[in-house]
């Protein structure tokens, strides 16, 4: 800890542990303390730590080749888009890789800015979600809905065209659902007509979202955003970065709904914990892309390409994904019984294994309690659980275990949550 604040830049504000190995939803510190992981580095270890498959994967390419750049074909880099044209929404085919998800994001948005081309348009405007997540880069940074980011980085979080629509987040929503008529989904017609110039590439979503608190969309707002995408020649980008390959009960949260977006995103769980980001688009898309377009030197490497090929591979041979929907049903319901018990608790909502629990000070005022969801992360820490906390008022936990997460941990980790509830 002390080398690191020497030596690293001090962007992170790190727990109190040093982590040093991780067995399915168990990871140890370098003193041997045991900790029920439910974060999963931020949702990527969906097939649980150090699967001894994927480090074979991985040792058996490192012997064979690590890297080679775009210039070459690549085994691996073949045979995993492939792989993910046979899971992915089925109108999706065309992939290109790269390192994160925010890479991701910026090559779809890239993307969707030269289909607009191509069809005789410029593609000026782009719409997000008050409240979304996209990363942190230049454009991925301006597409987040959330100031908290962008404060101090000036024109960096400012990237022309870019404008938010309304959030589906009905716990705060003054309208009732469902006498609202979705109306956060009618108002992205609004955003179009008034403000922006109306040439709008493309509209990113997160099927469910993540670090604005783990926000379920009520149904229909996806259908209909969709319909009223496609009404406007606007490209509909999914951003599965955080909700893709299993952690919301499918492979993606977009089959959820039967959402067909144009161009999809996506990373994080892919190799298990490898970097690894990608977009995948339609036919129809992809082919406005000519060579010299995009680029990534380190994208596809094969290595990550064939730990994520066996790691989808993982995913479906252990029945993970129906874990994800199972597990995430019983702590749910688990969690629900808790919010009848404890006054703090305003919300509890998800979808699979990513469950966000909303803390109030009051369930009238819905006054947001974010210390008290600091003390509780800080606190059951103590007891060996490791939760996560965000949302747009920094108030919810979030609880992102590994999909392999058995019934006795998910039912240790709810003792130890309704305990450090009843002690605030």
């Amino acid at each position: 800890m002390e080398k690191d604040a020497q030596y690293l830049a001090p962007v992170y504000k790190r727990k109190q542990i040093v982590l040093v190995e991780g067995k399915g939803a168990v990871v140890k510190d370098l003193e041997g303390k045991e900790y029920i992981d439910c974060f999963s580095g931020i949702s990527v270890s969906n097939a649980g730590h150090a699967p001894e498959r994927l480090a074979k994967a991985g040792a058996e390419q490192l012997r064979k080749l690590i890297h080679c750049s775009g210039y070459y074909y690549s085994v691996p880099q073949t045979l995993l888009a492939e792989r993910l044209a046979s899971i992915a929404p089925s109108h999706l085919r065309k992939s290109f890789f790269c390192n994160s998800g925010a890479e991701a994001v910026e090559g779809a948005v890239k993307l969707s800015k030269k289909y607009a081309l191509s069809k005789g348009r410029i593609g000026a405007g782009l719409i997000s979600l008050e409240g979304s997540f996209h990363g942190r880069l230049g454009l991925s940074l301006t597409l987040t809905g959330q100031a908290k980011y962008k404060h101090g980085f000036g024109a960096f979080a400012i990237y022309p065209g870019v404008v938010h629509a309304p959030a589906p987040y009905c716990y705060r929503c003054p309208l009732s659902y469902p006498q609202c008529g979705l109306e956060c989904a009618r108002k992205v017609e609004d955003v179009i007509r008034y403000h922006t110039t109306g040439d709008v590439a493309a509209m990113i979503v997160e099927p469910v979202m993540g670090e604005g608190g783990i926000i379920v969309p009520p149904d229909g707002y996806l259908t209909q955003v969709q319909k009223i995408c496609s009404e406007n020649n606007v490209l509909l980008i999914a951003d599965e970065v955080q909700t893709g390959f299993g952690r919301c009960g499918r492979m993606f949260a977009s089959e959820l709904w039967n959402l067909r977006a144009d161009i999809m995103t996506m990373a994080k769980a892919l190799a298990g914990g490898l970097p690894i980001g990608a977009f995948i688009a339609t036919d129809e898309v992809a082919k406005s892309l000519e060579s010299g377009d995009h680029f990534s030197t380190f994208g596809g490497n094969p290595v990550c390409c064939a730990v994520a090929l066996e790691n989808l591979a993982y995913l479906q041979d252990q029945g993970l994904v129906k874990n994800s929907e199972r597990m995430g049903k019983i702590m749910v319901e688990r969690l629900l019984e808790m919010q009848k018990k404890h006054k703090i608790i305003g919300d509890v909502r998800g979808r699979g294994l990513m469950i966000g629990v909303e803390l109030v000070k009051d369930k009238q005022s819905k006054q947001p309690a974010a210390e008290q969801a600091e003390k509780v992360a800080a606190a059951i820490q103590d007891d060996g659980v490791l939760i996560g906390t965000g949302g747009v008022l920094k108030n919810v936990l979030r609880m992102q275990p590994p999909l392999c997460i058995s019934e006795e941990q998910t039912a240790r980790v709810l003792d130890k949550l309704n305990d450090r509830l009843g002690k605030l």
